[in-house]
């Protein structure tokens, strides 16, 4: 008797029969999401290592690519301070994210602007966004990630200030995920 789940998590991207001979990582691997994601997603499946024939996995929800996503301001009030990231499949074949930010100036006592990414369960990842000559300037840089790695709309993107010398983070100033990703 197949297995079905009761409900998918919310923003699931489909169903999926199994076939004869799948295993959850051939399965992850054909949807390019991560095994742990997939697992975390079919709780009814009590052992994700004996899975058969016809049982129903929900998958889930991937982001379009490329797709671009506002991130907010944390602090509202603050004039002048806004971003955006951009995902996409780089030259390479990696999955990349761009983010830029618009800052009049940097806080006292901070130097950099920091891109942090963080794909749950999976890794968290910083870059330095580096700035444009203009006043003010346009603060960008690019982060990649090998495509083993789930872009999920989970994804979380911040943008906080940083000091170069002491390693001191300021507060956010900007944050977004993925899950309003839009082409």
């Amino acid at each position: 008797m197949p297995r079905v789940p009761a409900a998918c998590p919310t923003n699931y991207a489909g169903h999926y029969t199994v076939n004869p001979g799948d295993t959850m990582f051939i399965i992850s691997s054909i949807f390019r999401i991560n095994l742990s994601e997939l697992v975390r997603a079919n709780p009814h499946i009590t052992d994700p290592n004996v899975i058969f024939s016809g049982d129903i996995l929900c998958v889930p929800g991937q982001i379009p690519f490329p797709c671009c996503v506002t991130l907010d301001l944390v602090q509202p009030a603050e004039l002048g301070v806004a971003g955006v990231a951009l995902v996409y499949t780089s030259f390479v074949g990696t999955q990349a994210i761009s983010v830029m930010a618009v800052m009049d100036a940097l806080p006292v006592g901070f130097d950099i602007l920091i891109a942090e990414v963080n794909l749950p369960n999976q890794v968290t990842s910083r870059q330095q966004l580096y700035p444009s000559p203009q006043t003010p300037p346009t603060f960008s840089g690019t982060t990649f990630f090998p495509t083993a790695a789930s872009l999920t709309p989970d994804t979380i993107i911040r943008v906080f200030p940083a000091n170069s010398a002491t390693g001191n983070q300021g507060s956010i100033k900007l944050q977004g995920s993925l899950n309003r990703c839009h082409r």
